[in-house]
């Protein structure tokens, strides 16, 4: 029989893992898909009938998009709460990894609070009150400043910890082992945070 520590051994290694897959990947997609919003009106709205019609869209979205989620936040509150021991020092030094560790489980907690509010004003207004989740009203749902500064925090979160992700992922599943691979992998993961977040602000700001 398995022991408590070697279930939260795995259970680690697949919070990870569902981190990259299918959470990633699905972020990146929604990225792409929101993007044709910068292609105008008509773009987007042909993406959304194209979402809409797809075969076994409520499967989809419970079996790799929500039930994931769910899965990856709470067991990351858990790991947060006690603590994670694996943190490398290589890379941009230790102050960094230090300072690296602290922001990625606070935007995990603050994306928990932002996908609760995003999927509640766009998914279930669709889903329980038949609203068009259209380009007009997402431009109208973006209009207020205070949306565009939810939004602006939202999506610098979702990029700094999916990023951060990436290195992580590397590290503990033995990619990155010596200190010169754990250097790489923090400029890449960088590279992708400040990548995704000029991607994901043009689109908000394309919303007019």
């Amino acid at each position: 029989m398995a022991t408590p520590g070697v279930w939260h051994f795995y259970l680690r290694r697949l919070h990870s893992l569902t981190g990259i897959f299918p959470m990633g990947v699905f972020l990146l997609e929604h990225f792409f898909g929101n993007a044709f919003a910068t292609r105008g009106p008509e773009a987007y709205n042909r993406y959304v009938e194209f979402l809409l019609g797809m075969p076994y869209l409520s499967v989809l979205e419970i079996g790799v998009v929500f039930g994931p989620l769910i899965f990856h936040g709470i067991y990351g509150l858990l790991i947060s709460a006690e603590g994670d021991v694996l943190r490398p020092t290589q890379g941009l030094g230790v102050r960094y990894h230090n300072a690296a560790y602290v922001l990625h489980r606070l935007t995990g907690i603050i994306l928990l609070v932002f996908i609760c509010y995003h999927v509640s004003n766009t998914r279930i207004q669709a889903v329980f009150f038949g609203q068009h989740v259209d380009y007009a009203y997402m431009a109208n749902y973006f209009a207020p400043t205070y949306e565009k500064i939810v939004y602006t925090v939202g999506i610098l979160s979702a990029c700094y910890h999916f990023a951060h992700g990436l290195f992580n992922f590397a590290y503990k599943w033995g990619v990155t082992i010596s200190p010169r691979a754990q250097q790489a992998m923090t400029y890449v993961s960088l590279a992708v945070f400040l990548g995704m977040s000029a991607v994901g602000l043009h689109i908000l700001f394309a919303f007019k």
